[in-house]
Formats: C-alpha cells, structure tokens, sequence
C-alpha cells in the first residue's frame, strides 16, 4: 500500500487570509451607523423641516454690515429669495443706481460688481460662496438663514433634547467627525431662534431677530467663532409669499462687461 503522501498547503489560504484581513479592516472603519432620535427630538426636527418646506418667498429692503477682519462694508439694496435656493441681492448707491448684484440659483452664482464692469460666474457650490461671502454654506442654507429658516442636518448620527437655557429649549444633532449643530427653536411652530455648527470645517453661529411663528425675521446676525466674519442683517418691510415674477431673480450681465468664468 502507497503511503500518503504529504498534503499540500491550499494556495487559496494565503488569498482567503488578505481578504479576512481586508473585511476585518473595513468593520474596524466603517462610518458609526445613524441611531434613531429620541421622540422629542425627532418631533423638533419635523417641526422646523416643515415650517423650512412651507417656506415660498421673502423680498426686503436689507441694510447690510460686513466685517471681514478690521474691514467694514455697508450695504443697502433689495433683497429677494425663493425656495429652495434662489437668491438676488442688488445694493444700491447713496443717489439710486446700482453698485453691485449678485444672484444664486442651482445653475450658479452671478457676482456683478456694477461701478467696475466686472462680473465674476460660479459654481453653485459651498466652496464658491466662500470666495464672495466669506462662508463655505450652500445655497440652500443659505437662503434658509437669510429668511430666519434652519435646514437641519439631513442624516445626523444622533441627537437629543438639552435642557432650556437663556436662549430656550434646543435641538442638538451630531454628524460625522465630531461635528454637530444646535438650534434653539420654538419646539411646536418650528420657528428658529438661534443655531450654532461647532467641529465642522466652517463653525458658525447666527441669532435671528424678531418674527414670531406667522411673521418673518427682522434680521439677523452671522458670525464665526475665530472673529474674522461677521455679517448684520437688518430688514425693512419684509414681506413673505409675496409671489414675485421670476424675472426679478435673474441677473442679466449686458455686453460690454468683463465676464470671468469659473465654472
């Protein structure tokens, strides 16, 4: 009788090893999956998505201040927004005519610098918002913040109810890399008062003023933690779903203007 010979070792382990290895490695690294808010919390959540979702239009007069570091500039110019991320800003000059206008809209953002003859076409992007606002947001959020709405974070990890303090009661949601937001807010009309995104790349704070649960905002005041931004709002006779045509969004840049296109 033959002897059996040696087994020999199955090439396939070596290969079945890396790829134990690879899957153990992708668990170890794998994003947290989201937990379910507590009742409370979720129903907060609800509340401002809807009073953002029933949100139409805002058009004002805005007098604005913006302080970049130790510069200052002042605004004053017609305001116009639309759900859910359109945007027309037309300063004026002291005797009437227009120095500069900008417009955002899912297509792009249109910077008009009027008195230069110069004009500047974006991305719709947070990056680009960041060249001529200073603030890497969206224009969605944007838009929200603008009209005194909070677009909460769309798939937060978890969150809950803190307990009422100087500002009220207050969502906190957490997203991934240890950033969160929280928003006080009126828990049953969804209507925000105040919201913060801290250990993010753009923290951020705004406080709204006025308006109540049927009346717009009169303003508001953004700023970063750092200093180095800080941007009022204040607004004269806003009016809210108001309907304007959608001409009035649109910036027409005429021939003869320097256009430079970073699309």
């Amino acid at each position: 009788m033959r002897a059996a010979s040696p087994r020999r070792p199955s090439r396939s382990r070596p290969a079945l090893a890396v790829l134990a290895a690879l899957l153990l490695g992708a668990c170890a690294t794998a994003a947290p999956r989201p937990q379910p808010l507590p009742a409370d919390a979720a129903a907060a959540r609800d509340a401002l998505e809807q009073r953002w979702r029933a949100f139409t239009d805002l058009r004002t007069l805005a007098n604005l201040q913006i302080k970049r570091s130790d510069r200052t500039e002042r605004l004053t110019g017609a305001l116009l927004l639309r759900t859910p991320s359109a945007l027309r800003f037309e300063a004026l000059s002291p005797f009437g005519p227009p120095i500069l206008i900008v417009g955002a809209s899912p297509d792009g953002v249109t910077v008009w610098e009027v008195v230069k003859s110069r004009a500047y076409l974006l991305p719709a992007s947070p990056d680009a918002n960041r060249r001529w606002l200073g603030l890497a947001l969206g224009v969605e959020d944007l838009v929200a913040l603008l009209s005194g709405h909070v677009v909460p974070m769309k798939e937060p990890l978890a969150g809950e109810m803190l307990p009422a303090d100087d500002n009220g009661a207050s969502l906190l949601l957490r997203g991934a890399a240890g950033s969160s937001q929280r928003i006080w807010l009126d828990r049953e009309s969804g209507r925000a008062r105040r919201v913060e995104w801290t250990g993010g790349k753009q923290p951020l704070i705004v406080a709204f003023a006025g308006g109540s649960a049927t009346e717009p905002i009169t303003g508001l005041t953004l700023q970063n933690p750092g200093g180095r931004l800080e941007v009022r709002a204040q607004y004269q006779r806003p009016q809210v779903d108001s309907r304007f045509p959608d001409d009035l969004l649109r910036v027409n840049v005429p021939q003869g203007v320097e256009i430079q296109d970073f699309r």
